[in-house]
């Protein structure tokens, strides 16, 4: 995935989070609950990965947020921080917010799969709005914000037509052999 588009997916992610807290807080429908604090969750991990990719450092396949905050530099470790503190006094003590952090470092699997599991949700909801605003203008103050428009037919050759549709046909290749072969291996062993 190129940066820009890891940069437009953080910002596409924070942005349904905050639309579907808003629904939330208008409300007050449950419903709406969960699916906030998923998109919340996943947007401070694609903010992280968006900076983290522009820096040209490696994250591998990581997916906890302490841990990928570890990998930040410590400036913009700082500066996320001092944001956090500016909007939520409460989150100055370096020992609480690292607290929170923690508690939030796995929220988007544990949020998408409550269902399978029988702990509850044990963060501060407050903690992971103010941190994903964090991480979110940290990643604009850094510079880093892009939008895609889409250009008009016009302007795009049968050349480029043809490579994206033979771009696509190999990636639903790749794609249908991939999960087939996942499907057939966890078939089979269960039969």
């Amino acid at each position: 995935m190129g940066k820009d588009f890891l940069v437009y997916q953080a910002k596409s992610f924070y942005n349904a989070y905050i639309h579907l807290e808003k629904i939330y807080y208008t409300c007050e429908n449950m419903m709406f609950y969960i699916p906030s604090l998923v998109n919340g969750a996943f947007s401070i991990e694609l903010a992280i990965k968006a900076i983290l990719s522009k820096n040209d450092i490696k994250y591998e396949k990581e997916h906890n947020l302490a841990v990928l905050f570890s990998l930040l530099p410590e400036n913009i470790q700082h500066s996320i921080w001092d944001w956090v503190s500016r909007k939520t006094p409460e989150y100055s003590d370096e020992q609480k917010r690292n607290t929170e952090l923690i508690l939030i470092s796995d929220a988007f699997k544990q949020l998408r799969y409550c269902f399978e599991d029988s702990s509850a949700v044990s963060f501060d909801s407050r903690f992971l709005s103010v941190f994903a605003n964090a991480t979110i203008g940290v990643m604009f103050s850094l510079g880093y914000n892009v939008d895609y428009e889409r250009r008009p037919d016009e302007e795009v050759d049968a050349e480029t037509i043809r490579m994206v549709d033979e771009g696509i046909e190999r990636n639903r290749s790749e794609v249908y052999s991939k999960n087939k072969h996942y499907i057939e291996k966890k078939t089979l062993k269960e039969k």
